[in-house]
């Protein structure tokens, strides 16, 4: 598979979004990937420390936090992201997250505390 050499297009393919994505849809992609790939929830894994690393750094690419990406360079590590999937099953749906991350229940409010 080839891939781009823009850090804007290849962290964009890791996370799955647009490049101009909404900061809100690149945040649901992360939290969809760590769900899956946390270095906690695979003990036995000798990637997954590097795996979470790099979309930490995919993340903060299309955040505009981070300028020089090292991780987007290593393109066997991308290969064996990309080939892992990644189901829904453990993973709340868009709707839910926006509520659980943005609606206070106990102020009624959509503001955080």
């Amino acid at each position: 598979m080839a891939y781009p050499k823009d850090p804007l297009k290849l962290a964009s393919q890791v996370l799955g979004v647009e490049v101009g994505a909404p900061k809100s849809q690149i945040q649901y992609s992360y939290y969809r990937l760590m769900v899956h790939h946390h270095p906690d929830r695979n003990h036995g894994d000798p990637q997954a420390h590097r795996l979470a690393a790099l979309i930490n750094e995919a993340k903060d690419v299309l955040m505009g936090k981070e300028t020089q990406p090292s991780l987007l360079q290593d393109r066997g590590l991308i290969a064996e992201l990309l080939r892992r999937p990644v189901s829904d099953e453990k993973v709340l749906s868009y709707e839910e997250w926006l509520k659980k991350r943005f609606y206070s229940m106990e102020q009624c409010s959509i503001w955080p505390c």
